[in-house]
């Protein structure tokens, strides 16, 4: 069944915030916003706010609804489907644009990372879903 989600591209000073993830079967490293999974009752824009709180204490401002992206996807070993309400804003928390590694709150020793986006345009990082990189 598929899962939706919402994420959110935040750039800043021509820097995109994102999470690193790992395919530990396919060795792939890769960079995907921040975001999560849709509860029952709540509007992909809720959850991209709640999301936004709950992983780096940040509040969404200045939001703008961008794409739906489907996205079928091993990871892990595993096949995925998954349905992407896909948002682009600013964070009301300046000072978290001058970190450069932004402590994910509720998982332990991660965090999002401020990457220039030149890095992303010029194929040195794999961002996720790749359907994003046209919103970049």
């Amino acid at each position: 069944m598929p899962r939706s989600n919402s994420l959110v591209l935040i750039i800043e000073n021509n820097k995109i915030l994102l999470q690193k993830g790992e395919d530990l079967v396919s060795g792939l490293i890769f960079y995907r916003p921040i975001g999560g999974g849709i509860e029952f009752g709540e509007t992909s824009l809720i959850t991209a706010k709640r999301e936004l709180i709950e992983e780096i204490g940040a509040t969404l401002i200045n939001e703008e609804f961008l794409d739906v992206i489907e996205n079928i996807f091993d990871f892990n070993g595993n096949k995925f489907h998954e349905i992407t309400f896909l948002f682009k804003g600013e964070i009301k928390e300046k000072e978290l644009t001058k970190i450069e590694h932004v402590p994910i709150l509720d998982k332990e020793n991660k965090y999002a990372e401020w990457i220039p986006i030149s890095d992303i345009k010029d194929g040195k990082i794999n961002i996720l879903p790749e359907k994003s990189l046209k919103f970049i």
